[in-house]
């Protein structure tokens, strides 16, 4: 049963339950909560005339996002989405035609660094779209999926890029860090945490959540919560990963477990970008926007990673690790997904041929 309540300075809220939920709803005048309370009293289908897609847009913000470990970047999403004019739709309103607009028009949208939109950034938005509906769905108050029929963005070709030795040495050298010493700020810290990447195949999320009492000799053991499959995982040190990791330790000002205490994963983001951009690794694109070099990412640590120990040993022309250790070692559970972390070049490839 719905329930009318006077607000401060005048207004009437409505609130009621939906499988146990409560939900609520502000008015102007007592009028219109009371036509809306007998709207929602009604059968959950007719509730779907009322109630608007930015209203379940945020109850899904503030009730399912949270438990994801993508919150941040889909709490993102969804504060956009709200803002069109496609969130002002009632439930009842939207049609697989209403997405497709949505979806041609996002394709045709500029990006802020030249061309348009990319793909892969609409199928993001339509993913998190698609859980918003079947959120709805579970409350009954859509029956039918509104973006079935809607034709999808194709994906592009899984990126290609790799950071080289002297990329990797640019991105040291761009954050005033000379490689060896512990690192004097939150610069240098990010540019030690993306070459921790390279070396290590650890995604960001797993870097920054690192403990001490996680490191035991030459592994790091990763608990499940932390982990993008939420599966416990063992990642081996190289000689290398554990002089960076030693070096972050010796830097620590603070009496925090966590390793990369100093650094946060939104400056973390924020600091790379620039870092990147000052060592001359940002997109580059021609007169027509059309991309000509991929700019380098955090996450490309990863690709860096399994190109690396995929590769054959100068000394023993073997891999350096086998597929199925690459895969224990990066968290794959799909040796498919791990293909596309190999990113060999055909260069690399021809000198092996001979």
């Amino acid at each position: 049963m719905a329930t009318i309540s006077k607000r401060p300075y005048g207004t009437y809220e409505v609130q009621w339950r939906v499988e146990g939920k409560r939900h609520s709803k502000t008015f102007k005048t007592r009028k219109e909560a009371k036509e809306f309370a007998l709207q929602v009293e009604l059968n959950p289908r007719q509730r779907s005339k009322v109630i608007t897609f930015a209203e379940i847009i945020h109850q899904y913000a503030k009730n399912e996002t949270p438990k994801k470990k993508g919150a941040r970047w889909e709490t993102f999403r969804l504060n956009r989405l709200a803002e069109t004019s496609l969130a002002q739709k009632s439930l009842d309103e939207l049609t697989p035609n209403l997405f497709q607009k949505y979806v041609d028009a996002r394709m045709r949208e500029p990006a802020p660094t030249g061309g348009t939109i990319a793909a892969s950034t609409v199928i993001r938005e339509l993913s998190t779209i698609s859980c918003v509906l079947t959120y709805a769905r579970k409350l009954e108050l859509i029956e039918n999926n509104p973006l079935a029929g809607v034709r999808w963005p194709q994906a592009a070709d899984h990126r290609e890029r790799v950071a080289t030795e002297e990329e990797q040495e640019a991105i040291i050298l761009a954050a005033g860090w000379d490689g060896k010493t512990p690192p004097l700020n939150s610069t240098q810290l990010t540019a030690l945490a993306f070459i921790f990447s390279c070396r290590t195949g650890m995604r960001a999320g797993e870097i920054l959540a690192i403990d001490k009492k996680w490191i035991d000799g030459n592994v790091i053991h990763l608990p499940a919560p932390v982990t993008k499959t939420n599966s416990r995982r063992d990642v081996a040190l190289s000689s290398d990963a554990k002089r960076l990791l030693n070096l972050v330790i010796e830097s620590k000002k603070d009496s925090s477990p966590k390793v990369f205490s100093a650094l946060s994963d939104t400056r973390r983001d924020a600091l790379w970008r620039k870092l990147r951009d000052r060592a001359g690794l940002g997109e580059v694109r021609d007169s027509a926007g059309n991309v000509i070099k991929e700019g380098l990412n955090f996450h490309d640590g990863r690709a860096t990673f399994a190109t690396w120990a995929a590769s054959p040993d100068p000394q023993t022309g073997a891999p350096r690790l086998d597929v199925l250790a690459l895969a224990r070692q990066t968290g794959h559970k799909n040796i498919k997904m791990l293909m596309k972390y190999y990113r060999a070049s055909a260069e690399d490839i021809a000198k092996r041929l001979g």
